[in-house]
């Protein structure tokens, strides 16, 4: 028995649907691990400059464990059709650290200013790829870092790298778990 024109465009839209729901969760799957390692690492990062300040290469020496493990994660994760290399991904990395230079090159940052204008940047990169790729929980994760870290940095002052460390982090970690479960 042939299918309607009604059922068929009813059975595409469901096909389209799933499709979505699929890339959605796929894409939750392979943002769950990064999320969780790098939360822990901006906890150790925040809370280890919060009880010793003299010491800011520890924001460095971790950064480039998360980079090592970030790569890690991905190499065990590698979808067995390879992706092409896309060009956007690295200019848009050399375009998002030009701009960092040059506005620290104008706007110098002064203490807890250069500790909320990372965890700022990462937020609003968050928000924009749950924007553009459809994933909503991606930019819930950026929307609460970016407004945990105003929050800590007006009404938390003497406390603030600790608060990034636990909200920043645990926002991290919390939002690689909620993804985990899709």
């Amino acid at each position: 028995m042939p299918l309607s024109q009604d059922e068929a465009t009813r059975a595409l839209k469901d096909i389209s649907l799933t499709e979505r729901r699929s890339a959605s969760a796929y894409g939750y799957h392979m943002a769950s691990p990064h999320l969780i390692m790098w939360g822990f690492i901006w906890m150790a990062e925040f809370v280890g400059s919060y009880f010793d300040t003299r010491h800011p290469q520890i924001f460095w020496a971790l950064s480039l464990a998360g980079i090592l493990g970030s790569f890690l994660i991905g190499m065990r994760n590698k979808n067995p059709k390879p992706a092409r290399f896309s060009w956007r991904y690295f200019l848009t990395f050399v375009a998002i650290s030009a701009f960092v230079t040059a506005f620290f090159a104008i706007f110098p940052p002064r203490g807890m200013q250069a500790a909320a204008f990372f965890p700022i940047l990462v937020a609003f990169a968050y928000v924009l790829m749950g924007i553009w790729t459809a994933n909503t929980r991606i930019g819930v994760v950026g929307l609460v870092i970016g407004i945990g870290t105003v929050v800590g940095y007006f009404y938390l002052q003497p406390y603030f790298l600790l608060w990034l460390g636990f909200a920043g982090g645990g926002a991290l970690i919390l939002g690689g778990l909620w993804m985990r479960s899709v």
